[in-house]
């Protein structure tokens, strides 16, 4: 254990030996882009091990409730949704889970609304299977699964922060090998920042531009578990859902009647099974006359089961130009998708659209 606190202080340390000249392309300024400093490689069992260590453990302590061992729940919230989606407005969602066989949630956004019931694991819909909205998937992610994503295999740097007075471990993830320690989050990075004190995320980032913040203040507690009470999701600055965890509680027995799908229900065959969000890169010729900046534009979108997008929202738009550019890329382009399984699926991506010369 000594050895232990001693690797962690060092980690909370990092000094600005561990900077290198490599270029990386900056990306835009945010008060809530954490990871702005000297960077650690995470690439020694010892670090990687530590590393790992803190995120299961906000894993374990509330940040996912589909966490192996987590007890079986009822959850109920409600939030509120804004931006250039189809659906916005107020919500509210309902789930029951035992497990993976035993399960429902029902849901309602704006004039949307759908009851879905898992019979031995596949999703029936009261109502016509279509996309869900992107807003309702962005709840269940950040509620549900936020740390989905975490795996043993990613490459790994750390860096740290201050954050509303606390010292936080911001850990930056991603599938590409990262050479050398360079300063600041890179464009490929999902970001996750815990506090080493508590073992709770404070902070998760898909990709650049959108941040989840969780708000533990008066939070439920739930079979050792502390949940967030508040959930923030902003984008380029602008709140565009807040979502309260109106209670968590033990689900009492089982009742068959709420977890058989209707004859009709199975009629019309399996809904969209919802997948953990993916990134995808793509390219763009760079608009006529432009002579700024050039930085890649992420694009936050559903992509349906034949890898068409449904909904999309840029996540960078201070050059209009270029954001136009690249919404009109990902409007046209057709994407690969995970195929497999029971259900058809809708897929949260995060399209980094890099502009080239025509």
């Amino acid at each position: 254990m000594p050895v232990r606190r001693a690797l962690l202080a060092g980690l909370l340390l990092i000094s600005s030996t561990a900077l290198c000249q490599t270029h990386v392309a900056a990306l835009p300024t945010d008060p809530l882009e954490l990871a702005t400093g000297p960077t650690l490689l995470v690439n020694t069992p010892e670090r990687r091990s530590l590393v790992l260590g803190l995120l299961e453990r906000a894993r374990q302590q509330g940040s996912e409730l589909y966490a192996s061992g987590a007890p079986p729940f009822r959850l109920k919230l409600s939030f509120t949704s804004s931006g250039q989606t189809q659906y916005s407005g107020s919500g509210e969602m309902d789930e029951i889970r035992f497990s993976r066989q035993l399960w429902r949630w029902s849901a309602r956004l704006g004039d949307y609304s759908q009851l879905r019931i898992f019979q031995d694991g596949v999703g029936y819909d009261e109502k016509p299977p279509g996309p869900i909205p992107l807003r309702l998937q962005m709840v269940r992610g950040a509620v549900l699964w936020s740390m989905i994503r975490v795996r043993p295999g990613a490459k790994m740097r750390m860096a740290t922060a201050k954050w509303e007075g606390m010292e936080l471990m911001c850990a930056l993830l991603s599938g590409d090998e990262v050479p050398t320690a360079t300063p600041g989050r890179r464009w490929e990075e999902r970001e996750y920042c815990v506090d080493p004190k508590e073992g709770l995320l404070r902070i998760y980032s898909e990709a650049p531009g959108i941040y989840v913040t969780y708000d533990y203040h008066d939070g439920p507690q739930f079979h050792e578990r502390k949940l967030a009470r508040d959930i923030a999701i902003v984008e380029e600055g602008n709140t565009v859902l807040q979502i309260h965890v109106e209670s968590i509680q033990d689900p009492g027995r089982p009742d068959p009647n709420l977890f058989t799908p209707t004859k009709e229900m199975l009629a019309r065959g399996p809904g969209l099974f919802l997948r953990a969000p993916v990134r995808i890169p793509d390219t763009a010729p760079l608009p006529g006359g432009n002579t700024g900046v050039v930085q890649p534009v992420i694009i936050h979108a559903t992509i349906d089961n034949e890898g068409k997008v449904v909904e999309a929202e840029p996540l960078q738009s201070s050059d209009p130009s270029l954001t136009s550019a690249a919404m009109a890329a990902v409007r046209r382009s057709t994407y690969a998708t995970e195929q497999g399984g029971r259900m058809p699926s809708q897929s949260e991506a995060f399209i980094e659209v890099e502009f080239g010369t025509r």
